[in-house]
């Protein structure tokens, strides 16, 4: 407001100045310009600084833990290429089981020849049985073997019993004395051997066998004989046999051929 009213002072002095009806001066001094005062605005009232909030404590940093330095990780070797990666091994096949059937063909006393089949029921045993002849009549036989060892030649423990049917002997011996034929008309014997025998081969195929041991004998004869000593003279003597019997141990052998199918 108070620039405004100077201004306007200043603006009406020449207006007074020119005006006839303003009286005269006293003097005639000319009157002197009236001075400008420059008034100054006063600064505007510089805005307040915002406040800043104080700064909030920063808690000191705190020294990282010290560790133990850490070696280094071995370097791993790369992988080979797929093509050179060799295979794993294969586990060892399995053993084939032994064949457990068979065919032996043999001789020996009191055996005679024999054909026998074979069967196994487990590696260390087997079991055996057929017809046998021995000249002068047929019969069968039977048994069992023991093999605790397989080698290349193996130890085989056996025992046999056969029997050979009853039979005329007066028709393969014609040089008998008269007064035996009736003992010779029905003969038959059985046997038990028991053997130590070597088995040569393979187990899986064709083996021969080589035994030695001691045989029971016994004879089954059927019939009468008699006979008279010192015929015709005081000390003549009547003997009469009936249905005889022999009983003895004898050594006994045996060879054998087995093959496996």
């Amino acid at each position: 407001m108070r620039q405004l009213t100077l201004l306007l002072l200043l603006l009406a002095s020449p207006a007074l100045a020119d005006d006839p009806a303003a009286p005269p001066a006293a003097t005639t001094t000319p009157a002197a310009p009236p001075a400008v005062v420059v008034v100054e605005a006063p600064p505007a009232a510089a805005a307040p600084a915002p406040v800043q909030p104080p700064p909030e404590a920063t808690p000191p940093p705190t020294a990282a833990p010290v560790s133990a330095p850490v070696a280094p990780a071995a370097a791993t070797p790369p992988p080979p290429p797929a093509e050179n990666v060799p295979a794993p091994p294969l586990p060892p096949p399995a053993e084939a089981p032994l064949p457990r059937f068979g065919l032996r063909l043999g001789a020996g006393f009191p055996d005679g020849a024999t054909a026998d089949f074979v069967y196994r029921p487990q590696r260390w045993l087997r079991l055996q049985a057929g017809p046998a002849w021995n000249y002068l009549a047929w019969g069968f036989q039977g048994g069992v073997a023991f093999t605790p060892i397989r080698w290349a030649i193996s130890p085989v423990i056996e025992v046999r019993y056969g029997h050979f049917f009853s039979t005329d002997l007066n028709r393969t011996f014609k040089s008998i004395e008269p007064e035996l034929k009736p003992l010779v008309a029905d003969v038959g014997y059985d046997y038990l051997n028991g053997q130590l025998a070597l088995e040569f081969g393979s187990p899986r195929g064709f083996t021969f066998s080589l035994g030695v041991g001691l045989s029971w004998f016994w004879t089954n004869i059927h019939g009468t004989a008699t006979t008279i000593q010192n015929a015709g003279t005081p000390d003549e003597v009547t003997v009469t046999v009936t249905d005889p019997s022999f009983k003895a141990m004898l050594p006994s052998l045996r060879l054998g051929m087995l093959y496996y199918f």
